[in-house]
């Protein structure tokens, strides 16, 4: 259990000193009909913990676009999933569409008109746009990039929240801070700044953790508890709480 543990800690120091990237490119969508590709696209999405959405129309106005329910954000989405492989991240897919992303549509509920019955239709009310595509300006595209920036930080949040115990204030904050880990580089970062992200995250610098792990291997294993107790008492939870929020910091 001890040396569970150790490799435990050692891998969150590890992650966090060294970084890294993973990724890989979908190969499109094959064989799949437009509304297969659209199951399968929920339905990979909801194996995230992070998402919990309900297609709600597999076609519409606009070629290649889906709607979508998001009940942790309690908005209807519209997105282009053309590009998309069932064979690859629809988490990731779904944050790198941002030019072919509409959010928090209205609502337009069916009706009767004078040409036949309407259905429920969607519409973004920031452009006025009906899935249209169009040339995205640079405010644009930054208005887009802004609103999936938000939507992440939101459902990582959230999910934090609730798998950890943490108050959703401090798990917006914790989502935000790990955010801007991920987004700096390593090697424009001093050993200061490294260990300053570390203790306003976890409660322990990058350095104090380092010395942990050298101890723990060399047979003193004092220094571990130390760590998960210092996490627990800065984020406001249980030590339990703390070792699994330790391992999943850096995957945010």
């Amino acid at each position: 259990m001890k040396m569970k543990f150790i490799l435990m800690i050692s891998l969150i120091i590890l992650t966090a000193c060294n970084g890294g990237d993973s990724g890989g490119n979908g190969t499109g969508s094959g064989v799949y009909t437009h509304k297969e590709l659209a199951e399968r696209f929920v339905y990979n999405l909801n194996l995230s913990d992070d998402f919990a959405v309900k297609l709600m129309k597999d076609s519409t106005e606009q070629k290649d676009f889906i709607v979508i329910y998001d009940p942790y954000t309690d908005t209807y989405d519209a997105i282009n999933i053309s590009g998309y492989s069932v064979n690859s991240s629809a988490t990731e897919f779904y944050y790198s569409a941002s030019t072919q992303f509409y959010g928090d549509l209205d609502v337009i509920p069916s009706y009767d008109s004078p040409s036949g019955w309407v259905e429920t239709q969607y519409r973004d009310h920031k452009t006025d746009l009906y899935f249209e595509k169009v040339s995205a300006s640079a405010k644009d595209l930054a208005k887009v990039a802004a609103l999936k920036e938000f939507i992440e930080l939101e459902k990582s949040a959230e999910f934090l929240s609730s798998e950890f115990g943490l108050s959703l204030d401090r798990s917006k904050e914790i989502a935000r801070l790990a955010t801007h880990w991920k987004k700096a580089s390593k090697k424009a970062m001093t050993n200061a700044e490294q260990d300053s992200f570390s203790t306003e995250l976890l409660g322990f610098s990058i350095t104090d953790g380092k010395q942990v792990i050298k101890e723990a291997s060399e047979g003193n294993l004092s220094g571990l508890s130390e760590l998960v107790e210092a996490a627990a008492l800065k984020n406001s939870i249980s030590p339990e709480h703390a070792s699994r929020l330790m391992t999943k910091l850096f995957e945010l």
